[in-house]
């Protein structure tokens, strides 16, 4: 009995239009975020200009392609955004984004952002669900609606979960750090000044992430989450150069309402016309297949944010198991490296800057993530391979600080990086973090 209710819940007949809804909106915002990569030059600045890049371990295979190779690649990518919006030749529109926006960002992990990882997530979900039907009046098992549901939910509870450390609850840090950079904005900025503020954004954002995916369920709480969705992602907007997130994440939270608003909303406008229910599916054999599958994928993300547990060390110190962990805006860290690299046979060495070889943003963020550390140290020693030496040691002095505690020494200086393997954890050459209460 219970299986068969369960079935019956999963493969319920649903109105189709919230998911249309979403279909164009997310369509139509992912195409604004390719034409920023062209307005705003990224493409060049990120995939073309470096010297050096940053791949994922496993993945130096993806590489930019030559100069209008790259370009295409986004035009590309934007048609196929164009596509999932206006339902055009669908699945392999959405096939198109994913591959491409997937590839784009796998590509230097420089610009990793969680919202990239949720984007290549939700986008996988759209080519596997056959959404260019929906808006046709047909309706659609229930299943379809609620993965998507729970793809957006498990950005927030997990942010949520993340957020309940020291440094957020206690010391506020980093928003103290952010909201006093961020005094000169009209009308809030004044308010930033005060010591009580940055308090009160950290513990209403671990609310807010926590409570919000509750609230948008229920009926009752339902307007009011959504409008505090809103307020939310409008604020973090302000402060924070985040691109498209908050947009998406808005749009996202309108799944959770009943599937046929979009049909009642327009039915309002037009003054009490009578709302038409979507006709039923032609009958399809129930199958489990996609049920199963969509709760192994959703399982899999949540073990991924588990896994830094397996590694010593602090998380946010050594940044293993950090990435693809929906460990969103918990850490301001900042750091130098100096790279020196010597040659034992010929009692030769130099001091190496990164700024020689990398660009600004490259340089910063590598000063304080260890395996970007341990890359830039194996291409130096390819680099001097290719220049005669080929038998060089290259080690590193890195001192970085997080959430505004004093700087302290990331690496150990006297490990070779250049026999270090990327699949070698962490715990033999990254420092112990010592942990002091941050400002």
């Amino acid at each position: 009995m219970e299986i068969e209710r369960a079935r019956a819940r999963l493969f319920a007949p649903v109105d189709p239009a919230s998911l249309a809804v979403w279909r164009v909106l997310f369509g139509l915002l992912m195409a604004v975020a390719v034409a920023r990569f062209f307005a705003y030059g990224w493409i060049e600045e990120h995939y073309l200009a470096p010297r050096v890049l940053f791949p994922f371990a496993g993945l130096e295979w993806i590489r930019p392609w030559p100069r209008e190779g790259m370009y295409l690649h986004f035009a590309l990518m934007g048609l196929g955004a164009l596509g999932i919006a206006a339902g055009v030749a669908y699945r392999a529109s959405a096939l198109l984004f994913l591959v491409t926006f997937t590839y784009a960002h796998l590509i230097d992990r420089t610009y990793y952002l969680n919202h990239y990882y949720f984007i290549s997530l939700v986008g996988l979900v759209m080519v596997c669900l056959p959404l260019g039907r929906v808006g046709k009046r047909e309706a659609v098992p229930a299943w379809w609606l609620w993965l998507l549901r729970a793809q957006v939910a498990l950005v927030y509870v997990f942010g949520g979960v993340a957020k309940l450390k020291s440094d957020w609850l206690v010391h506020a840090q980093p928003l103290k750090i952010w909201l006093r950079a961020s005094t000169d904005l009209p009308v809030l900025g004044r308010f930033f000044e005060w010591s009580w503020v940055p308090h009160a954004f950290s513990i209403g954002g671990a609310l807010f992430d926590l409570s919000v995916v509750p609230a948008l369920l229920w009926w009752r709480t339902r307007p009011f989450a959504f409008a505090a969705v809103v307020v939310f992602h409008v604020i973090t907007r302000i402060l924070f150069p985040i691109g498209m997130f908050p947009w998406v994440m808005i749009s996202g939270a309108l799944l959770f309402f009943p599937p046929d608003w979009p049909r009642r909303l327009a039915a309002w406008a037009h003054r009490g016309a009578r709302v038409e229910p979507p006709r039923e599916a032609v009958p399809v054999r129930r199958a489990w297949t996609g049920p199963m599958l969509a709760v192994t994928f959703l399982a899999v993300q949540c073990l991924l944010p588990l896994r830094h547990l397996l590694y010593p060390g602090d998380v946010m110190w050594t940044e293993e198991g950090f990435r693809f962990s929906w460990n969103v805006m918990l850490m301001e860290k900042d750091g130098v490296a100096e790279f020196r690299v010597s040659e034992p046979a010929t009692g030769k060495w130099w001091v190496v800057s990164p700024s020689k070889y990398l660009a600004p943003y490259q340089v910063k963020m590598m000063a304080t993530q260890p395996d970007m550390l341990l890359t830039f140290a194996h291409f130096l020693a390819r680099d001097f391979a290719e220049k005669g030496h080929p038998d060089v040691e290259v080690r590193v002095n890195a001192f970085a600080s997080l959430n505004g505690r004093p700087r302290q020494r990331l690496v150990d200086p006297s490990v070779n990086l250049a026999t270090v393997s990327p699949w070698q954890g962490t715990h033999t050459w990254v420092l112990p973090f010592q942990d002091v209460a941050p400002p």
